[in-house]
Order: C-alpha cells, then sequence, then structure tokens
C-alpha cells in the first residue's frame, strides 16, 4: 500500500509546526515564482508569512474543537438492537496507554455487568486484554489479535473472529471520539452491525489536537478512498 509506506512520514510533517510551516512557505514561494507572478518582494514576503500563519491556525485550540466537532458529525447510522437479540460483543482498538487503559476499564464493566458477550482487542499489546481480565472479567470471554496495523485491518481481523465465534452479535465499538467515526465505517463495510461508543479520557491539549488531525487526514483519505 503506498499510502502506508508514506503515512508516518506524511503525519510527522503535519504533527511538526516549523515543518509544515518551512513546506508551505516554500510552496507558496515556488508557486508565485513558476505562475511568474509579478509581485514586489514586500507583497510575496507578506503572502508566504501570511499561509505560515494560516498554517498554523491548525494547532490551536479552536481548530482542536472545529475538527472533533466534524469528525462527530462523519458517523454512520447507529445500529439499534433489539431486546431479544443477542447481546454485542465489545470491540477495543489500539490506541496508546492512557486511552487503552480507559476502554479497558469501560469493557470490563460492561463485561461483568452482563451487557457484552465478549471483548476482542484488536490490534493492541497483550497487556491491554491482561488488563481487561484483571479487572475482572471471565479470560475466556477476552480474545484478540496485535497483529493488526490499520483500522481496517482492525475491521477486517475483528470480522473473521467474530464470523468463528459470534456470527449475528452486533459490535459494541470503543474507542476515542476522534477515531470513532471513521473505525465505525470501517466496520460496518465489513457487513457488522456497529453501535458506537466513545471513551475520552482526560488528555492534554496537545494530545487532543495530535488526535484530531490525525484522524481528519484519515477521515479525508477514506473518503477518497470510498470507504466512507
Amino acid at each position: 500500500m503506498v499510502w502506508f509506506s508514506w503515512r508516518e512520514p506524511l503525519l510527522y510533517v503535519l504533527f511538526t509546526p516549523w515543518l509544515l510551516s518551512l513546506f508551505a512557505g516554500l510552496l507558496i514561494t515556488a508557486l508565485t515564482v513558476v505562475l511568474s507572478i509579478r509581485l514586489s518582494w514586500l507583497n510575496r514576503s507578506l503572502i508566504v508569512i501570511s499561509a505560515v500563519l494560516s498554517v498554523n491556525i491548525i494547532y490551536s485550540p479552536l481548530a482542536t474543537q472545529w475538527l472533533s466537532v466534524w469528525l462527530s458529525s462523519q458517523l454512520p447510522q447507529t445500529f439499534e438492537r433489539a431486546e431479544d437479540a443477542p447481546r454485542p460483543v465489545a470491540v477495543l482498538l489500539g490506541r496508546g496507554a492512557k486511552i487503552g487503559r480507559a476502554t479497558s476499564r469501560k469493557a470490563a464493566q460492561l463485561l461483568n455487568d452482563h451487557k457484552v458477550e465478549a471483548v476482542y482487542v484488536s490490534g493492541d499489546r497483550l497487556s491491554t486484554a491482561q488488563r481487561v481480565v484483571k479487572l475482572g472479567a471471565p479470560a475466556e470471554r477476552v480474545a484478540g489479535d496485535s497483529c493488526a496495523r490499520t483500522t481496517w485491518q482492525n475491521a477486517t481481523r475483528t470480522n473473521a473472529w467474530l464470523q468463528r465465534n459470534h456470527p449475528e452479535a452486533p459490535v459494541l465499538l470503543i474507542t476515542d471520539p476522534w477515531q470513532l467515526p471513521r473505525a465505525a465505517h470501517a466496520f460496518a463495510g465489513q457487513g457488522l452491525k456497529v453501535m458506537p461508543m466513545a471513551i475520552s479520557p482526560q488528555l492534554n491539549s496537545r494530545t487532543r489536537n495530535r488526535l484530531a488531525l490525525r484522524e481528519t487526514a484519515g477521515t479525508l483519505l477514506y473518503r477518497l478512498q470510498g470507504r466512507m
């Protein structure tokens, strides 16, 4: 996959303000030269500075809030489970230590309260599944994989496991609110009945901004690929 090989370098640029600003400045300068736009050095400098300042707006708290609202609006229609339908399987996605702790606590609580049939952890370290068990969940009802590298692989591997073990069960998809819309579309794309649940632990503003930027880029890519 071409995108996968370029993903981390591109995200590194996106998450590094000075580097993105440098690229923006060079791009605007190159465009004015290529397009033979006749500008004084003062006007050209003002355009470059304006472009750099505009780019840096995406790192502001206001941009984080706006992107978060936009991402929430991308959620697919939630599956409405009937009372006599099979209980859902809670699915957790690999998402870093802090979010992983929050989602595993919620999954263990739901399993202990008999709200879900089982818990499946996709694309995360074994410690996440072990944490669910340590919180009191029966070990035989907790499964997972650690080899999924993308959200789409999370969905395909989870679907394969569900077809073998709980073919009729809907998916209670538990992850952070930024990843949830794209992940819900990925799981729905596998023909699964998806019930999204957002878990948002206390995160600093920089982490929230990075998640919002990352998922906005991922969501736009999914749109281009026809996955949403």
